[in-house]
């Protein structure tokens, strides 16, 4: 349904930013090669189901770090 792809697509456009379309298709790379090698050699050691949610810890670590993405625009308030 198109909430299962808006949910899936969420963690791409937060890592890629919010103002980038490259960003997002690189987000979207990242995120998928991310969740296939987390399946492969975290997969084992957490149990099933990692691909899940590792898009979405991916998201808030660079939500912590990195709030505009990784190509997205900083934006600075002048007063």
């Amino acid at each position: 349904s198109l909430t299962t792809v808006a949910l899936r697509a969420l963690p791409v456009i937060i890592l890629g930013g919010l103002t980038s379309v490259p960003g997002a298709i690189i987000g979207g790379l990242i995120i998928g090669v991310g969740e296939k090698l987390s399946e492969v050699y975290l997969g084992p050691y957490v149990g099933g189901g990692i691909e899940i949610w590792f898009a979405y810890v991916l998201a808030l670590v660079f939500l912590l770090f990195r709030p505009q993405g990784l190509f997205g625009e900083k934006i600075i308030d002048r007063v």
